[in-house]
């Protein structure tokens, strides 16, 4: 393995990760190269640090350079988030995509991905969305795979592979099996970040052991509150009448609207919003593509090239490993100016955490790691 690829959101960065990372090297990368969610994640949230922040962690836990995945991919369902991951992917000289998973077994994953290509079973997929069943439980239901039961990792891995797929097989894939993830409350094994997160929003304190040091320390600097957002989610939603906003479908919009109008907290908002048939990370994610005015439709995210990547980290004395991709490599606002309209988007996503969040300085972090 020459070059490691790692699509990740790392928010927080836990132990776990830093096993992910570790394994890339374990298994004979010269480099590894992650691809990072920016300043909003899949589950259509607000990130909990800013992504230089995040992605100097990733380079202190052993990546060498640290790339943003565009927003308009982040914040979107995992086919798409999936997709712009490996579009970036592609672009790495002689890369191998490396992903944790609760199977564990590339050619069990690899096997399930080209049935999911299936038209029958597609149709049987979207069949069950439709009827309000989330991704994972769809997949289940429609290909009679246990694999895909309380099992987010193989369903995120089995999308990474269709993207492979259908971007023409450019990189291979590597698996490795993801351990327990027990709560901050118990005693032993990886953490997930979602656990993480509700402690700290919660007032909780984090257990050392299931952080890096340098991350803790980070994440108790900065605490988490999603009454700002609420605040411009309101505005945004209640000011005018929004239309052709990416993944509205079926007058999704003017439910979350009258939810906005009504509710008087992020909670309360969405507790309106969703319903069986509207999951949590949908409504998040589509509140969210509304405040900053996403009107991307899923053709243009198939079709849309990459033009350039936005570095976030790099390793100090590693700064060769931008010449491993075939694309120019932007490291400040200067150098990203040729590329405005391709960054526009996620422009607005960043400005949208600066608010609700806390600002961040916008330029490649050079890390100095020992």
């Amino acid at each position: 393995m020459k070059n490691a690829v790692i699509i990740c959101e790392f928010n927080p960065l836990h132990i776990g990760h830093k096993r992910l990372l570790d394994s890339a090297r374990d298994a004979g990368a010269e480099n590894v190269v992650c691809v990072m969610s920016g300043s909003a994640v899949q589950r259509g949230e607000l990130a909990c640090l800013d992504k230089y922040t995040r992605a100097k962690h990733a380079v202190l836990a052993g990546a060498d350079l640290v790339v943003e995945l565009p927003a308009e991919y982040t914040i979107s369902a995992a086919k798409q988030f999936a997709l712009g991951g490996v579009k970036i992917a592609n672009l790495v000289k002689d890369a191998t995509l490396i992903f944790g998973s609760e199977c564990g077994d590339i050619n069990t994953l690899e096997r399930l991905a080209t049935l999911c290509d299936d038209a029958e079973i597609n149709a049987k997929i979207k069949q069950a969305l439709s009827q309000g069943i989330g991704y994972p439980q769809a997949i289940a239901s429609a290909t009679g795979e246990k694999v895909f039961e309380n099992s987010p990792n193989n369903t995120l891995g089995i999308e990474y592979l269709r993207a492979i797929t259908d971007t023409g097989r450019k990189i291979s894939a590597y698996t490795i099996k993801r351990e327990n993830t027990p709560s901050n409350s118990a005693p032993d094994g990886y953490p997930t970040s979602s656990s993480l997160r509700e402690t700290a929003k919660s007032g909780g304190k984090i257990k050392a052991s299931l952080l890096p040091s340098f991350v803790l320390e980070d994440v108790e600097k900065h605490a988490l509150d999603d009454e700002k957002l609420f605040a411009i989610l309101k505005y945004s939603l209640t000011a005018q009448k929004k239309t052709g906003i990416y993944d509205d479908s079926e007058g999704l919009i003017n439910r979350l609207c009258d939810a906005a109008e009504k509710a008087s907290s992020f909670e309360e908002f969405c507790s309106l919003a969703c319903s069986k048939r509207y999951t949590r990370a949908r409504v998040k994610r589509l509140a969210l593509n509304a405040a900053a005015d996403n009107y991307f439709t899923h053709k243009d995210l198939t079709e849309k090239p990459v033009n350039f990547v936005n570095a976030l980290a790099v390793a100090k004395g590693k700064e060769d490993v931008f010449s491993l991709l075939s694309v120019p490599v932007a490291v400040s606002r200067r150098t990203r100016t040729p590329f405005a309209e391709d960054f526009a988007f996620t422009s607005r996503i960043d400005k949208l955490f600066s608010a609700a969040r806390y600002p961040f300085e916008d330029k490649t972090v050079f890390v100095e790691r020992s």
